[in-house]
């Protein structure tokens, strides 16, 4: 099993980061860690360097944030990814998210921003990580044209999108919203399976009333949730997810 999309970096994980990851371990087979801003790239770089057999790094910027980042502070962020650009399996996420921002004139500054992420993943031949809340539709009119890799995170969407995304050809993610929605638990039923992946969004979304923080080791609910729905056995959706992430993301363990 692989947890496609985190945020080990968080402060939330100061405290027992490293029991996270041992815990993750026993379960998983590969982390993929989503930087926001320079600060949790450098935290997400250093955690690569300690476990370079298990954790991966993907840059990109909070949607929200990105609705109000100014072009100095957007300029530093890019720097800060071009120089970790050979140690990054991915760019992003990044996208739009109306479920946060009511004002249109966010809502273009935040796809403008996942423009020039588009334009950025293609000139450096890296997949690209959209986050995209209540706005797959405004998402897919940027994407639509885009000539490399895409990954859909945290996929929450109805079933039309979910074929419109996925006859480009585009991977989405399922996190542990797909336990507790019977909405999207039929959408899964009609996404390919093999462009499905599976995803924490840790330490978000926890799937667990006794712990409010998730975790990436919480990825297993998802997998089994999807075996279920799909009528395989655990162990086989593990493999089929897992090789769609390593698949997507380019790394071979």
């Amino acid at each position: 099993m692989i947890d496609a999309h985190c945020h080990l970096a968080s402060e939330k994980f100061d405290l027992d980061r490293d029991q996270v990851i041992v815990r993750a371990r026993k379960r998983l087979s590969a982390i993929v860690v989503a930087a926001t801003d320079p600060k949790s790239l450098k935290k997400s770089l250093a955690l690569r360097q300690r476990y370079p057999d298990f954790i991966h790094v993907t840059a990109g910027v909070y949607p929200r944030r990105a609705a109000e980042i100014g072009d100095e502070e957007l300029k530093e962020l890019w720097q800060a990814v071009a120089e970790a650009r050979s140690e990054l399996v991915a760019l992003g996420e990044v996208g739009p998210d109306f479920y946060h921002t009511g004002d249109p004139r966010d809502h273009r500054r935040q796809l403008d921003i996942l423009a020039q992420f588009m334009a950025r993943a293609e000139a450096w031949s890296l997949p690209l990580v959209v986050h995209a809340r209540k706005a797959e539709a405004a998402a897919l009119e940027v994407l639509a044209g885009h000539k490399g890799s895409v990954l859909i995170h945290c996929f929450a969407g109805d079933r039309g999108i979910a074929r419109r995304m996925t006859a480009h050809g585009f991977f989405l993610s399922f996190s542990p919203i797909l336990l507790l929605s019977s909405a999207l638990q039929e959408v899964v039923r009609h996404v390919p399976v093999d462009l499905i992946l599976t995803e924490t969004d840790s330490p978000s979304l926890s799937p667990r009333p006794d712990r409010p923080r998730s975790e990436p080791a919480f990825v297993e609910m998802v997998v089994s949730k999807l075996a279920k729905l799909l009528q395989y056995r655990l162990d086989e959706m593990a493999a089929m997810t897992a090789a769609s992430a390593r698949m997507f993301y380019r790394f071979t363990r």
